[in-house]
């Protein structure tokens, strides 16, 4: 299950970066929904595991950490 939960983070911390980099009106709009589904895919997996998280933000920094093999 760690690794879902590495593939999940790993796509949800890409999503943002992609948007952080985007600067093309179009590919912002396709790219703007992608990662609400990937932080729900991700918020599943973290309440499977039992890891307890505060908010949404909390929650993207725990995705952060787990991406760059921190946790």
């Amino acid at each position: 299950m760690k690794e879902n939960l590495f593939n999940a983070a790993r796509e949800h911390i890409d999503l943002i970066e992609k948007i952080e980099k985007t600067s093309d009106p179009l590919k912002l709009q396709v790219l703007d929904e992608k990662p609400a589904e990937a932080h729900w895919k991700f918020i599943g997996l973290l309440k499977a595991q039992g890891i307890k998280y505060k908010d949404r933000e909390h929650a993207t920094r725990i995705a952060f950490r787990i991406a760059n093999e921190e946790l």
